[in-house]
């Protein structure tokens, strides 16, 4: 499996963050899936961004 970039999980987040915040100020604002897709790229994005800390924390 190829290495992640580190702040990949922090774009996510953000990413995420934006997809909310555009379904407040568009006219598609019912719509659960747009709304289901930002809350799973939030939560993918603090399991990676955890996992990362993880990984650069543990040194053998």
């Amino acid at each position: 499996m190829k290495k992640l970039p580190p702040y990949l999980g922090l774009f996510l987040i953000i990413l995420g963050t934006l997809v909310l915040i555009s379904t407040r100020f568009a006219p598609f604002s019912s719509s659960n899936s747009i709304l289901l897709s930002g809350l799973l790229l939030i939560v993918t994005g603090i399991v990676l961004y955890i996992r990362s800390i993880k990984h650069e924390s543990y040194r053998p």
